[in-house]
């Protein structure tokens, strides 16, 4: 994902816009950027009064698979060490209610230092 434009360049943006002497597609091509890009500036600055990106929202929920969970994860792999994601992720969804994705798992298992048998992708 590209870097947000600069702070500089969003508020000369537009102080062209409101001066008034430009359109806002010619201040598009002054400042090579998008029409789309100045009109978006524009409304986010009608709306908060300021110029700085918006921070991107997560979508969904984030689960946070909590130390009762890890353990469980640890045990799990330490008695049967060729299961699969789907399985761990299947087994955390029976006995503590938690509805993972595998790649979330294959995550926390990274963060833990597990390893994953050869064969399996993740790792």
């Amino acid at each position: 994902m590209p870097a947000p434009y600069s702070i500089d360049l969003r508020w000369r943006i537009v102080r062209a816009c409101e001066r008034g002497t430009q359109s806002q597609r010619e201040v598009a091509e002054l400042v090579q950027v998008s029409l789309a890009t100045v009109e978006n500036i524009l409304r986010l600055y009608r709306r908060t009064g300021d110029v700085l990106p918006q921070r991107r929202k997560r979508l969904g929920p984030v689960v946070w698979i909590d130390d009762k969970a890890r353990e469980q994860l640890r045990r799990s792999l330490e008695n049967q060490p060729d299961m699969t994601l789907a399985e761990l992720r299947e087994q955390l969804a029976c006995k503590n209610d938690l509805r993972v994705s595998t790649s979330r798992i294959c995550r926390v298992l990274q963060q833990m230092g597990l390893r994953r048998k050869k064969g399996d992708p993740c790792l």
